[in-house]
């Protein structure tokens, strides 16, 4: 087809499909009953709602990571999330420039690994930093290679990042991140699948003279098992005792009146000496008069005591506690 459309024929077909006179591309999707074609070939997710506890998390991570990396740097750094959403890998790694330093994590006990990625001029920035400059990053970035020492800063920067994240994982899911390896090239970089869904965090880190960021890259495969632990809209930092609740419980239990029964022994009789029993006649115990005897609580084995009499009742003495009380 050579011809080409105005600019009121568009206009007027875009109308058209809008209203319905002219099918669009994607009418033949769905017949008459409704029933949409899916293909299974694309693995697209359609993730429900939001996850607020991972919120929580991070904004615990950025507390603490502040301190880790001003620590580090003897100087203020200000971190805040820019964005937290879903998004497919392979469109996040489109979006990365070359060289940029990936960091591989991996996640136990969560099933897949995680990617760290600083972005270029915040590393050379951190390098210049931490070795005595004023951290004001390579005017020219594209095209320039990462070198060893600026890779190991890289690992000790993801290593500090790395331990503030497991302590802000640790009251909603305590996890262990290691480590693993640093790729340079977006696609030396494949922990899933191009199609799947990814929650990418990014993270701005302010400088005096410079601002960058760090994303946090995790499949959602991976947090899929313990969705239901970040859907919930609160967590406690610490796991707190209810003291008032306890003292209430405890009180209403001490009130509360158990069956204890002491027995003095048992014996084996058949049938007929038994229909045989008159007044007078002794049975021979399979206990010691001298030994103690055994007491239950609601028919368990608590105690040990000796019998007697106290104020014309009968009475049992405690002399051994058994098992844990």
């Amino acid at each position: 087809m050579d011809q080409v459309l105005s600019q009121n024929e568009v206009d007027a077909l875009l109308n058209a499909v809008s209203d319905g006179r002219v099918e669009g591309p994607d009418a033949g999707k769905q017949d008459a009953s409704g029933i949409v074609h899916y293909d299974l070939a694309n693995q697209d997710r359609i993730i429900r709602g939001r996850m607020p506890t991972l919120d929580i998390i991070h904004d615990r991570f950025i507390r603490l990571f502040r301190i880790s990396l001003s620590a580090a740097l003897r100087k203020v750094a200000n971190i805040g999330v820019n964005s937290s959403g879903p998004i497919k890998f392979g469109e996040f790694m489109n979006s990365l420039p070359l060289p940029s330093c990936l960091n591989i994590l991996r996640i136990e006990p969560l099933r897949g690994s995680a990617v760290m990625v600083i972005e270029s001029k915040l590393l050379y920035a951190l390098v210049d930093s931490l070795f005595g400059g004023n951290d004001v990053p390579y005017t020219k970035i594209e095209g320039k290679d990462f070198t060893q020492i600026e890779i190991k800063v890289a690992r000790r920067i993801v290593m500090s990042a790395v331990d503030d994240l497991e302590k802000a994982w640790a009251p909603v899911f305590p996890i262990k991140i290691s480590y693993s390896r640093t790729e340079i090239n977006p696609q030396f970089v494949a922990i899933v699948p191009p199609s799947d869904v990814v929650i990418s965090t990014a993270f701005d880190i302010e400088l005096e003279k410079m601002s960058g960021s760090i994303k946090l890259v995790i499949p959602y495969s991976t947090l899929e098992p313990i969705k239901s632990k970040l859907s919930v809209g609160f967590q406690n930092e610490q796991l707190e005792v209810d003291h008032i609740w306890i003292n209430r419980i405890k009180s209403q239990l001490m009130g509360t009146s158990v069956n204890l029964t002491v027995s003095l022994g048992n014996c084996w009789i058949n049938l007929r000496d038994l229909m045989e029993i008159a007044s007078g006649d002794v049975l021979i115990l399979e206990r010691d008069c001298d030994k103690a005897l055994d007491v239950m609580v609601e028919g368990i084995h608590k105690f040990r005591g000796i019998p007697g009499i106290i104020r014309g009742n009968k009475a049992i003495k405690i002399t051994e506690l058994i098992g844990d009380n």
